[in-house]
């Protein structure tokens, strides 16, 4: 009986483990340099690492063509690459 309590007790840990270590995965942040853009009524950072839908963030059409350093989560949604805005810094040539 204490076998199966100490199997039960090592496979709870094991699974807490990785819940922990997959929410650090998905919490990781990523900061990315390029310049905004609008993509019909969408604002996109164009970047060297490709072009990113920006969310979440309070974006104005004055903002376009500016050079910015964003910090956010990166993901892919139905194959388009989008960032998750945390953070927005503009960058001065």
């Amino acid at each position: 009986m204490k076998n199966i309590q100490k199997n039960t007790v090592l496979a709870v840990v094991a699974a807490m483990l990785l819940v922990v270590a997959g929410t650090g995965l998905a919490i990781a942040e990523d900061s990315i340099t390029g310049t905004i853009a609008e993509k019909g009524n969408v604002m996109v950072l164009d970047s060297a690492d490709g072009v990113f839908i920006l969310e979440g963030s309070n974006l104005t059409a004055d903002m376009v063509g500016q050079k910015v350093n964003v910090t956010g989560t990166v993901a892919e949604k139905d194959g388009v690459k989008v960032i998750s805005v945390l953070a927005m810094e503009p960058l001065t040539e």
